[in-house]
């Protein structure tokens, strides 16, 4: 796959809007914790936070088991090309199994505040290898 069809607005747009939703919705529903006006309930934010746990640690396991892309410039950080349909498939898993084991678990403030700090964790892994396959482009 080359470069240009990785920068093409179609799926790929969609999985990077995905993403940045998630992204975004986990970073308010922490702030939302201080806010007086809006409160997000404590399940779906569990929700929010688990989903973005199982979607980074589904995407990572299959990078590791998938074969990467082949683009016509190599970059060290090719490994991280899996393709649209698994990544689309990783989104999915995380906000079903999010919203799951939100619901379960969503009233243990222990592991909220736990899946908080990973999603933030597992989310900062995603936009640095990003820009790091970006800034290697030759």
């Amino acid at each position: 796959m080359t470069i240009r069809e990785w920068l093409t607005p179609d799926f790929f747009a969609l999985n990077v809007i995905l993403v940045t939703i998630m992204i975004n919705w986990t970073l308010y529903s922490i702030v939302s914790n201080f806010l007086e006006d809006f409160h997000i309930p404590e399940r779906v934010q569990a929700a929010n936070y688990f989903g973005v746990v199982v979607m980074t640690a589904v995407y990572f396991i299959l990078t590791a088991v998938l074969d990467p892309i082949k683009t016509i410039y190599p970059n060290r950080y090719d490994w991280l090309l899996i393709g649209n349909w698994p990544v689309f498939g990783g989104i999915l898993a995380g906000v079903a199994a999010g919203a799951v084991l939100g619901y379960l678990f969503g009233g243990k403030k222990m592991l909220r505040i736990g899946a908080a700090g990973l999603a933030v964790v597992g989310e900062g892994l995603i936009g640095m290898f990003t820009l790091l396959w970006i800034l290697n482009q030759q």
